[in-house]
C-alpha cells in the first residue's frame, strides 16, 4: 500500500466496513425494502430472498471495507472493489425515479444520501489508477533491472582492471627478460673482447 493511498483507504474502508456490520442487524422487512431498491441498479438482486440479500450485502460491504483496511491487499484490487460497489449504488440511484430531479441527474431530497456515494466511485477509481501506475511489483522489477545493469557494469570494470593488471605484469616480465638478455649479450661481448686483446 502506498502512503498516498492511506487516507483514501482508511476513510472508505472504515465507512464501508461499519456500514456492512450495521447491515447484519437489518430486519427481514428492511432487507426486503433495500433489496427492491437495490434491484433497480443490479437486477439479479431481485432473485434473492430478504435473508440472502442481507447476508450478501453485509458480507460484500465487510469484505470491501476489510480489503481497503488491510495493507497487504494491492491498491488496484481494493480500488476495483470500491469502484464496482459504488457503481452498483450509482446505477440504483440513476434508475430510481424518486432519487433524482426531473432532469434525471441532480439528486432529489430522498436521493441525496445515495448521490453522495459518487465520492466512493472517485476514491475507488483513484486507488485503481494509483495502484496500476505505482505497483510495487513494477518498482521492484525496475530496481532489479537497475541492479543487474550496475552489476554488469561493475563486472565489466573489474574485468578491465584485471586485464590491465595482467598486461602490465606481462609487460614488466617481458622488459625484465629483455634486460637480462641484453646483459648476457653485453657480458659475452666483453669476454670476447678481452680474449682478443
Amino acid at each position: 500500500m502506498s502512503i498516498a493511498q492511506l487516507p483514501l483507504r482508511l476513510t472508505a474502508g472504515a465507512f464501508i466496513l461499519n456500514s456492512g456490520i450495521n447491515k447484519t442487524k437489518l430486519s427481514e422487512e428492511q432487507a426486503e425494502q433495500l433489496r427492491d431498491l437495490g434491484s433497480n441498479g443490479v437486477p439479479f438482486l431481485k432473485d434473492l430472498t430478504p435473508k440472502q440479500f442481507k447476508q450478501f450485502l453485509s458480507a460484500t460491504e465487510i469484505g470491501i471495507g476489510a480489503a481497503c483496511l488491510l495493507p497487504f491487499v494491492p491498491g488496484w484490487l481494493a480500488g476495483a472493489a470500491v469502484t464496482a460497489f459504488s457503481g452498483g449504488l450509482m446505477a440504483m440511484y440513476k434508475n430510481t425515479d424518486f432519487m433524482t430531479e426531473s432532469d434525471g441527474i441532480r439528486p432529489s431530497e430522498e436521493g441525496t444520501a445515495v448521490a453522495k456515494d459518487v465520492f466512493l466511485f472517485g476514491i475507488g477509481t483513484s486507488l485503481m489508477i494509483d495502484g496500476a501506475v505505482n505497483r510495487t511489483g513494477r518498482k521492484n522489477a525496475s530496481a532489479a533491472k537497475r541492479a543487474k545493469k550496475l552489476e554488469a557494469a561493475t563486472e565489466s570494470k573489474v574485468a578491465a582492471i584485471e586485464a590491465a593488471k595482467a598486461q602490465r605484469t606481462e609487460a614488466i616480465a617481458k622488459a625484465r627478460d629483455e634486460q637480462i638478455e641484453a646483459l648476457r649479450t653485453a657480458r659475452k661481448e666483453m669476454q670476447q673482447a678481452r680474449k682478443s686483446v
